[in-house]
């Protein structure tokens, strides 16, 4: 088998944050998150790109359809929709 050239990645005038603050709460790379303006769809969570030349910041993030993941979609930052944890029930314990 042929040995591979390695080579270094060229730079990159964008950063990628694998997590985002939202009201207080943490948005991490894979959770599920609503977007405001988008009805009934819910997008999993990639990460915050920032272009350090402008400036801008958006947020790239899956479509999930019927469960499965679909089509890339990028959205400002200010029209994410957390979607609230359920907690975990305590179990009881018959004494």
């Amino acid at each position: 088998m042929k040995k591979r050239i390695q080579t270094e990645a060229a730079p990159t005038k964008f950063l990628r944050e694998p997590q985002i603050s939202i009201d207080g709460f943490t948005i991490s790379q894979g959770d599920l998150f609503k977007v405001k303006g988008e009805y009934g769809n819910k997008f999993k969570f990639i990460g915050l790109i920032t272009n350090l030349e402008t400036g801008s910041q958006w947020v790239d993030c899956f479509e999930i359809v019927r469960g499965q993941i679909g089509v890339l979609r990028s959205f400002k930052s200010d029209r994410i929709k957390r979607i609230p944890q359920k907690g975990k029930r305590a179990k009881r314990v018959n004494d």
